[in-house]
């Protein structure tokens, strides 16, 4: 069989990349989009954006930054200051205290009004036009999400002619434009763009396979799934020795820090490592995240001197030595409704390499989130699906101290990574579906 890559060389397929994350070293959308476009010509990919993180080169070459003319705001909220209606503090000068009142003041009436979105509208802008027409896209990939993304993917669809191919990566079309009075209009039209997009896209993808199962009975269309992948190979000489445990313990915890996804539950585990080191137990935990991510969050996370927080690991090398190094890894999720909702089906990018390298994993979450009750089911993983400090200690303990349990998680990790996320399967099953789409040759399968 041929490599993807020499399939990509050989038809050219032009993938017109529409996408609220970018391709990057930091963030976990931008490092899984890194890795499934590996190796495919950086001549025939094309990425539009609006991701606030710095994009690399290494895959893709060529940007379009959406900026108000491709999105902006609906109605009489063009005339209203975005930092105001947004929530964004505008803050500058001697009248930094008048800026400061008008942020709660339309932080409130955003709130009332509209919920956790605001409406916009999207616009096939004279110079987004030319720059897509120069490149010649042959088909689009996109990860959809809020409705003016979906509106500017349709508007490109149908201007270009062009196949769609839907990946999703979160269960945000559950979240999304919730509360405030208006809220349930842009609920409608989200509901009713999504399902247009489900329904005319030539291929769709989901996170993972519980996502893949469910979004097939919700959306009565068959998906694909595809998760970040690692290639195992080049890391093996980073496997752990799980028989050996360091002095004091160190656990880590690796990833972007969010409300509405894992920072209660990480918070948990900043304080059952606090609490262990002050009864004589010798454990530390390390938080690496990017800075913008984890620095707000600073005083509630670094509870005493037995945890640290630290920027974010870019460099692959330094990162798969630190994973060799530590003793355990923590995959904390919230138990809260919303967080259940929004992540559910949701796998962390960092799961790959967290398997990889066979550091025994610590799974805290409730068991009905995918990657919790992937743990459980496939034994890659000691679980804690209730919120209880207790149980968090008491697994902290027996990962550190049992041998035997360290072993079995780690050799059933090591298993599950290159049966199921080696890059040289994934990635090339990935292209290949996207191949198949360009050339009209696409069976869903």
């Amino acid at each position: 069989m041929k490599t993807a890559s020499a399939d990509t060389q050989a038809t050219s397929p032009r993938v017109l990349f529409l996408t609220s994350s970018a391709f990057n070293k930091v963030t976990g959308g931008g490092i899984t989009f890194t890795n499934l476009f590996q190796g495919w010509p950086s001549e025939g990919i094309a990425t539009v954006h609006n991701d606030s993180v710095p994009v690399t080169h290494d895959v893709c070459h060529q940007y379009f930054f959406l900026t108000k003319r491709e999105i902006h705001r609906w109605g009489w909220l063009r005339n209203v200051l975005l930092g105001e209606i947004s929530g964004e503090v505008i803050n500058s000068g001697p009248s930094a205290a008048r800026p400061s009142e008008r942020y709660i003041k339309f932080k409130l009436i955003k709130k009332w009004l509209f919920g956790n979105g605001i409406p916009q509208e999207a616009n096939l802008s004279e110079e987004l036009e030319a720059w897509v027409s120069k490149f010649r896209p042959t088909l689009i990939y996109t990860i959809l999400g809020s409705n003016e993304m979906m509106d500017l993917v349709d508007k490109l669809r149908v201007r270009f002619n062009l196949p769609l191919v839907i990946h999703i990566m979160d269960d945000w079309p559950s979240v999304i434009y919730r509360g405030g009075v208006f809220s349930f209009i842009q609920r409608w039209k989200k509901d009713r763009l999504l399902q247009k997009l489900m329904n005319v896209a030539a291929a769709r993808f989901a996170i993972g396979k519980d996502m893949a199962v469910a979004y097939e009975n919700r959306y009565k269309n068959s998906f694909l799934w595809f998760q970040n992948a690692i290639d195992i190979s080049s890391w093996q000489r980073f496997v752990k020795s799980p028989g050996t445990v360091g002095l004091p313990i160190r656990v880590a915890y690796i990833g972007s820090v969010f409300p509405n996804a894992q920072l209660e539950s990480l918070i948990d585990c900043c304080d059952a490592i606090q609490t262990l080191n002050d009864e004589g137990f010798p454990i530390r935990l390390e938080i690496y995240s990017p800075s913008c991510s984890a620095e707000p969050f600073r005083d509630r996370l670094v509870v005493g001197n037995a945890v640290t927080l630290q920027d974010t690991i870019s460099d692959d090398d330094a990162f798969f030595r630190t994973l060799q190094a530590l003793d355990v890894l923590v995959l904390p999720v919230n138990f809260d409704s919303y967080t259940v909702q929004y992540i559910r089906y949701s796998m962390p990018t960092k799961v790959p390499a967290y398997l990889t390298v066979g550091t025994p994993i610590l799974a805290y979450g409730p068991a009905e989130v995918a990657q919790i009750s992937c743990a459980i089911r496939d034994g890659w993983g000691l679980p804690v699906t209730s919120r209880n400090q207790e149980d968090l200690k008491l697994a902290l303990k027996r990962l550190s101290t049992d041998m035997k349990l360290r072993q079995d998680l780690s050799a059933r990790a090591r298993h599950i990574a290159a049966t199921q996320h080696d890059a040289r399967r994934v990635r090339e099953k990935f292209q290949e579906a996207l191949i198949a789409v360009s050339t009209g040759t696409f069976t869903g399968k």
